[in-house]
């Protein structure tokens, strides 16, 4: 294990949380020192010779505080999954080699790593759809008697239990598509009676209960695409007596009501912007339509078509979408032959559905074809990779205007870029992996800035690379999957803490 030596972490004016190393002393986590840090002003301090901040003494990264956690499987690698933070706990999927795939548990840093509980005691109980509602984890899990069923946990073992048997018997009934509304978490599941219907649940076995028979009789609806929206949920279902489409909507007084028919054709993406729904279709041409709605029947309204590649990765910022679109589509159908495939955004009116900028000036693409672009959303900021033909894939941001869209930082100079990848926003800050020459693909962290865009571990020596991936936060440190020079998958965390914690360390 190495790490870069002497890189100053810098401070986001943004977000005013401070980066650091060291001991936390006991119970400062839990008494709300986290908050705090995340929720304290900007301090002002003086740039130093390498673009860092100094504030107040300065801070730093400092050396030989990436560890992985724990060799959860000695003999193998454990490839950790799904990460998720739950009452103060990291909760994740693993396998040591002796239980199979389970749930496991983490306290962070020099704390216990261990076991969750063995929910399948036979072998795999291949835990999935993890999905945190107030302080319950939900996770479909199979426990060798009951088939999949919904599970819950507080992080502890004592408080995981199998919510309830919905179909009871060895097949289980699959729940799926796991959508917390206000306090309530919808799911597809098959009880064996109804066929694979809607359901929801408070979190105990007594409030888990059908919401609609779409298609009665044991005779399934092909439900899809839960999305919740204002409230209540929104989805897609295909009616098997009709053969056509609908988008539907359920509202918090528990009331339905069908908002559009598609008719022959496929649902591709909904994506909720304030009060509007935005989505997608593809009607059976091969080629799709933006429409947008809101929450009553008769209210949706097209927007555009786009030849060529469907508009992907509808991610909302305030109350517009943004998306990539305009490239080529499949079997080499022609796109926008003007600019290629760009960022794109909605208000939700035809004039204001529009191109953000020609990222890759002309025809050319800014994101390839076949690349699924991550969009993520950072302090009412939009944070992507893209090429504009000179720097290669970079990091880039976007307030929604051409000249608030820009280049973050150029990682690997030259036209073959860092292809920044699994971009995670937390606390004020973006965590993702990059390549660049000497190190492969690492760990970086970026406030949005190109002087606080810095590389924060490199784990697997030389030009090998550690693919990190499954960034999240709990407690004062990042954790994330990352792969070692020997080749072992496991978990590996970095202390995020306030410079007091730092230590008496020359500067």
């Amino acid at each position: 294990m190495k790490s870069w030596r002497g890189v100053p972490v810098l401070v986001s004016v943004l977000s005013g949380l401070v980066v650091g190393c060291g001991p936390v002393p006991e119970g400062e986590v839990e008494s709300g020192a986290v908050e705090s840090a995340r929720e304290s002003e900007a301090v002002v301090g003086t740039v130093t010779a390498e673009g860092g901040l100094i504030p107040n003494g300065g801070w730093e990264v400092c050396d030989d505080v990436t560890q992985r956690v724990r060799d959860i499987h000695p003999t193998a690698s454990s490839t950790p999954d799904a990460l998720v933070e739950v009452n103060g706990r990291l909760v994740f999927i693993a396998d040591d080699g002796q239980h199979g795939r389970e749930l496991w548990v983490s306290l962070g840093q020099g704390r216990p790593t261990s076991l969750l509980k063995d929910v399948n005691p036979k072998g795999h109980a291949t835990p999935r759809s993890l999905t945190v509602m107030g302080r319950w984890l939900f996770f479909v899990a199979d426990d060798g008697d009951s088939g999949p069923e919904l599970w819950r946990t507080d992080g502890t073992e004592g408080g995981t239990a199998r919510v309830k048997d919905v179909a009871p018997g060895r097949m289980g009934a699959v729940p799926d598509q796991l959508t917390v509304v206000d306090g309530t978490l919808y799911f597809t599941a098959n009880d064996g009676e109804h066929g694979r219907e809607l359901w929801r649940t408070d979190g105990t076995e007594k409030g888990t209960e059908l919401v609609r028979d779409f298609t009665p009789g044991m005779y399934s609806s092909d439900l899809d695409k839960l999305t919740a929206w204002e409230s209540g949920l929104a989805l897609v279902r295909y009616d098997p007596a009709t053969w056509n489409t609908e988008l539907w909507r359920l509202d918090k007084w528990g009331r339905m009501s069908r908002l559009f028919i598609l008719g022959y054709g496929v649902f591709e993406e909904l994506e909720p912007a304030g009060r509007q729904l935005f989505f997608t279709v593809d009607a059976g041409t091969g080629e799709a339509d933006l429409w947008v709605t809101r929450d009553t029947p008769g209210t949706a309204k097209w927007l555009r078509h786009f030849p060529g590649q469907h508009p992907v990765s509808l991610t909302a910022l305030e109350d517009a979408v943004y998306f990539v679109a305009g490239g080529e589509g499949d079997f080499g159908v022609p796109g926008d032959p003007v600019h290629g495939s760009e960022l794109w955004t909605s208000d939700g009116t035809v004039w204001g559905t529009r191109m953000v900028r020609d990222i890759r000036f002309g025809p050319e693409s800014a994101f390839a074809p076949g690349y699924v672009p991550q969009l993520v959303v950072l302090e009412r900021t939009l944070y992507f990779a893209a090429d504009d033909g000179f720097f290669g894939r970079e990091l880039w941001r976007s307030d929604g205007t051409p000249w608030g869209t820009w280049l973050v930082r150029d990682l690997q100079p030259g036209q073959a870029g860092s292809d920044p990848d699994a971009l995670t926003a937390d606390t004020g800050w973006l965590f993702f992996s990059a390549s660049t020459s000497g190190h492969g693909s690492e760990v970086w962290y970026s406030g949005g800035w190109p002087w606080d865009t810095r590389p924060l571990a490199d784990i697997a020596s030389g030009a090998a690379s550690s693919d990190p991936r499954s960034f999240v936060r709990s407690g004062w440190d990042v954790f994330f999957a990352a792969t070692d020079s020997a080749g072992d998958r496991e978990l590996w965390s970095v202390p995020f803490r306030p410079t007091r914690y730092c230590g008496d360390r020359a500067r």
